[in-house]
């Protein structure tokens, strides 16, 4: 059998047995997927932080433990951990140096790239053979083998229009080193001169913008009316939309609602065009729906679990997410309401698989590292901390229990305000999905193994928030943190977001999660009172106030939620310590055992521990909807692991 690179570092440790190794790993050996399945399969344990108390506790607890596993201390440049004396000396020091295995490409660019990508590099290195590359010619090389972008040959605008498309809207995270340079190459092409080409490569909100304001030009260049013609000397249409090749992403683009219908009159009615024309809603809205249901039954027709990654269930989670918006909001039309069953259809079918996927990938998806955006909550303070680094004052506004499908009714507020720009993520959340584990995790900035004594309750946050702001040097005044903030009367609300010396805030909206508990009237009910309330709580003008004091506004959620069947209450002798209405945590596995045997196929043992748990947590989930209430009660809750509820939108808004 042939050796790969990973063998070679795997073959630095040895895993048969409990031995302590810190392991210098600046990058991210660790986390390569293949390195990660076989320390998974030897059940290595890997202490990933860098609080000294988090250590002690991790090592105790690995040391107690009957099975012969071994320790990992994994450190990085940036990250010099004290460690005590006694683990010192029990354990062997041991360096992971990408150097060591590509000698061809630069390290320091190298390092740029998530560990996952590697053998992708690897692979390139082999086939093409380059030599050793310098610093530029390493970022050329993987532009082209990685990203797969040919900066030469992108000479027209049609070229150039794909290549936004497909770096914003398919999602091509590169990191800020590549893509300048890919800034630079296309600046070069002479037939650029009127783009924007810095701002349109690096700003997503900015290209989507742009494309807005193209299409109307379009659309009125179309109709050919004299009298605009005239009018317009110093808007020039550049985006080529009737060019086959950017035709196909446009209705995609406004389908999600991210290019937005144009008023128009006198457009053919033939015209490939007209789909993006203002017209009534019950039309238009079922157009939209339609798209998105027919992209998602033949993405999902092609579905093959071997192929797909995280990325790709965190834009079905968005795409989804607005088609359902889109069917609660318009489902009063019978010409909508007829879709009912095929959107129910659908969104078994996603969760079902979204389900099985997840068991499996859960414990990877915690490690993949940032490159632009955190792929989990309890990386947000990280990723928000750089943020603060460049000099940016971060509010981070996290809507309790806000899923997929309430974000569009958000977006759709935010839309109207014109100088508002907005750019759409998605997270994972933790599982179970419950405010406490979930929410605390994302103020606190750590697994929750590490808040097991605060587990499931949420009274420790607003120590979490500041202990972890406190931890990165800033001072208490630079700090804020408030909850329930929709009952803030006017001018407490004014001298909340008003302070001066104020660098970080934390700040949550109970609402969602308090009427999603009593919603009898299902998801489309939920939808109805945020929808409501958003106008009546004025949302946009409370983010605008965020902006003018100087706020970036970080808009997420702690996890999202689903519409549920009851199928009977668990009545234990011993009661499980959540009594949730999707989860219930027990700390006696084998009490969860005959709970779960009673409700076989209805029901989710999750491996707590294993899973980034305290110790002695095992959770039992309802499948896709079900519920553990009365039969046939209809209830939206969460704790489960059904795609809107693991995956969370993740929104930075700023002013244009």
């Amino acid at each position: 059998m042939n050796m790969t690179w990973q063998d070679d570092v795997i073959h630095k440790v040895n895993l048969d047995g409990d031995f302590v190794y810190i392991i210098n790993d600046p990058d991210g050996l660790l986390y390569e997927p293949v390195i990660a399945t076989s320390l998974q399969e030897k059940n290595a344990f890997i202490f990933d932080d860098d609080d000294p108390l988090a250590l002690r506790l991790a090592y105790e607890t690995w040391r107690s433990g009957e099975n012969k596993i071994s320790f990992l201390i994994r450190l990085t440049v940036e990250r010099d951990i004290f460690i005590p004396h006694d683990i010192q000396h029990e354990s062997k020091e041991i360096d992971f140096h990408l150097s060591e295995f590509f000698q061809d490409i630069d390290s320091d660019i190298l390092r740029l790239l998530p560990a996952t990508l590697y053998q992708s590099v690897m692979d390139a290195l082999k086939l093409f053979a380059p030599g050793r590359l310098s610093q530029q010619s390493s970022i050329d090389f993987l532009l082209r083998h990685i990203y797969r972008i040919a900066p030469e040959i992108i000479q027209s605008s049609t070229d150039l229009v794909r290549l936004l498309i497909r770096k914003h809207y398919i999602g091509i995270e590169m990191p800020v080193q590549i893509e300048a340079r890919l800034i630079h190459l296309l600046s070069l092409v002479p037939s650029f001169g009127l783009w924007n080409i810095n701002r349109l490569i690096s700003n997503k909100a900015y290209f989507f913008d742009f494309l807005q304001k193209q299409w109307k030009i379009y659309l009125q260049d179309e109709e050919k009316s004299p009298i605009y013609i005239a009018s317009r000397q110093n808007t020039q249409l550049i985006v080529p939309f009737g060019d086959g090749d950017v035709r196909v992403f446009i209705d995609n683009l406004f389908a999600e609602g991210i290019i937005k219908p144009v008023a128009i009159k006198n457009l053919p009615p033939e015209h490939w065009a007209s789909f993006a024309v203002l017209k009534e809603p019950k039309i238009t809205e079922k157009e939209r729906i339609l798209h998105l249901l027919n992209n998602a039954k033949k993405i999902f027709s092609q579905y093959s679990e071997e192929s797909i990654n995280a990325d790709f269930w965190l834009e079905q989670s968005r795409s989804l997410g607005i088609m359902n918006a889109l069917f609660y909001q318009n489902k009063k039309f019978p010409e909508v309401e007829v879709l009912f069953d095929e959107i129910k259809n659908i969104n078994t079918d996603a969760d079902e698989l979204f389900q099985h996927w997840l068991q499996i990938n859960y414990i990877k998806i915690q490690t993949i590292p940032t490159v632009r955006y955190p792929s989990m909550l309890h990386k947000v303070p990280d990723w928000i901390s750089r943020r603060i680094d460049s000099g940016n004052k971060v509010c981070l506004l996290v809507l309790d229990g806000m899923g997929a499908r309430q974000w569009p009714l958000i977006r759709k507020q935010l839309q109207i305000f014109e100088n508002i720009s907005i750019e759409e993520h998605s997270c994972f959340a933790w599982v179970p999905t419950i405010t406490s584990i979930s929410r605390q995790a994302l103020f606190s900035g750590k697994r929750p193994f590490f808040f097991s004594e605060s587990l499931l309750t949420t009274n420790k946050e607003e120590q979490l928030w500041f202990n972890y702001w406190l931890n990165k040097g800033l001072n208490k005044r630079e700090i804020k943190y408030a909850k329930k903030i929709e009952n803030y009367p006017v001018d407490e609300w004014q001298s909340l977001v008003g302070s001066l010396p104020v660098k970080i805030a934390g700040f949550v909206i109970n609402f969602i999660d308090e009427q999603m508990h009593g919603m009898k009237m299902g998801m489309a009910g939920l939808n109805v009172v945020v929808d409501s309330w958003l106008t009546e709580w004025k949302f946009k003008e409370k983010i605008s106030d965020l902006l003018d004091n100087g706020f970036e506004v970080i808009i997420t959620s702690d996890h999202g939620n689903q519409e549920a069947i009851g199928m009977g209450y668990i009545n234990e002798g011993v009661k499980a310590e959540t009594r949730g209405e999707r989860v219930r945590i027990y700390h006696d596995p084998s009490l969860r055992e005959s709970s779960a045997a009673n409700y076989q196929d209805s029901v989710i043992v999750w491996r707590g521990p294993e899973m980034g748990l305290p110790k002695g947590t095992y959770p039992l989930l309802a499948c896709s909807d079900k519920a553990f209430k009365s039969k046939g009660d209809v209830v939206v809750g969460h704790g489960g692991i059904s795609l809107h509820e693991a995956i969370v939108p993740f929104v930075i808004v700023n002013k244009k």
